[in-house]
Order: C-alpha cells, then sequence, then structure tokens
C-alpha cells in the first residue's frame, strides 16, 4: 500500500490496516457488545482538531510573549488588536472543547444524539483550529512561514481536519438538513 505524502498530518498515516493472517490470543480480544453501539471513531476527530489548536494556541502565546516591536519597546503581547483576537479565539476553542466533552459524554450513555454530536463538534473544533493557527500566523509574520517555526507545520495540520471524513461540508450539509427539514 502506497504511503499518502501529505501536506499537513504528516504523523497520522491515514491508512487501510488489514489484520489477515494474525492469531489473537483469546483472552485479549474483546467480544462484540451485546447492545447496538454508535461507531466512536469519529469522536476522536474532534479531539484531533481542539490538539491542534492547543498547540497553535501554545505557540501563539509563546510567539507574542518572546517578539518585541522595535518601533514601541513593547512585547507583541501586549498590543490591544492582539489580545482582543486572542480572547475571541481563546472563548471559542473553550466552547468547542465543552461541546467536545459533551459529545464524549453522549458517547458513554449510548444516546442516539451522540452521531449528530459528533458532525457538530467536529465542524467546531475544526474551524477554530484553523482561526487559531491562521492568528498564530499573523502573530508570526514573516518568521511564522520559516520551516524551523512550528506555527507553518500547526497552519498546515489545522487545515486538514476540515478535509477528513466526514468533511466539514458533509458534516455542515447533514446538520442544516436537521435543522431545516421535518424529520419523520
Amino acid at each position: 500500500m502506497p504511503i499518502w505524502d501529505t501536506m499537513g498530518l504528516r504523523a497520522s498515516r491515514s491508512q487501510l490496516v488489514s489484520f489477515e493472517g494474525t492469531v489473537l490470543r483469546e483472552d485479549r480480544r474483546c467480544p462484540p457488545s451485546a447492545g447496538r453501539r454508535p461507531n466512536h471513531i469519529g469522536a476522536g476527530l474532534a479531539f484531533l482538531s481542539l490538539g491542534i489548536a492547543d498547540a497553535a494556541e501554545d505557540a501563539l502565546i509563546t510567539h507574542s510573549r518572546g517578539r518585541v516591536i522595535p518601533a514601541t519597546g513593547q512585547s507583541l503581547a501586549e498590543m490591544q488588536w492582539l489580545q482582543f483576537e486572542v480572547a475571541d479565539v481563546h472563548t471559542r476553542l473553550e466552547a468547542a472543547r465543552m461541546y467536545a466533552g459533551n459529545m464524549a459524554w453522549l458517547a458513554d450513555q449510548n444516546s442516539p444524539q451522540f452521531l449528530p454530536a459528533t458532525m457538530t463538534a467536529k465542524v467546531l473544533a475544526n474551524e477554530i483550529a484553523r482561526d487559531v493557527a491562521q492568528l498564530a500566523l499573523k502573530a508570526g509574520g514573516g518568521s511564522g512561514f520559516l520551516r524551523a517555526s512550528p506555527i507553518q507545520r500547526l497552519f498546515r495540520d489545522a487545515q486538514a481536519g476540515g478535509l477528513m471524513a466526514y468533511s466539514a461540508e458533509v458534516c455542515k450539509d447533514r446538520i442544516g438538513k436537521t435543522v431545516l427539514l421535518p424529520q419523520d
């Protein structure tokens, strides 16, 4: 199977896995669920984007505190425009994190609301990851584009979450239909 040479999330190694011809001892096997359970794999995608958003916020904070603007002698962190934008992305990141936690709780409850919540959590997490990484890049300026900067990698990684199945567009289509169209 070929290795996918991706632009972002290079460490994710999203590949099909086959366990044909392998042996797993009986005591190591997980029995199938006795009842109907939703597929929980999709829940991880929101948390993947939240991790990228956290890392981007950390890189943004580190850069902003350490970068001194020669014209003013102040750190970038002291600039009001950046404080306002950081406040915006930080509060949205907290909200996305709380929604993802609620989604995980729904999974534990085996709730029929779990699957719709995975789509909402994924969209919220993807959008905030992109926005935090974009702000980090904006604050980083030209140095944010350097290969040595963690900001450029986080920016690329943040773009990937919205493309992973189900894409943000597919999730938004499903959410919109649920809101707008009558349910049977």
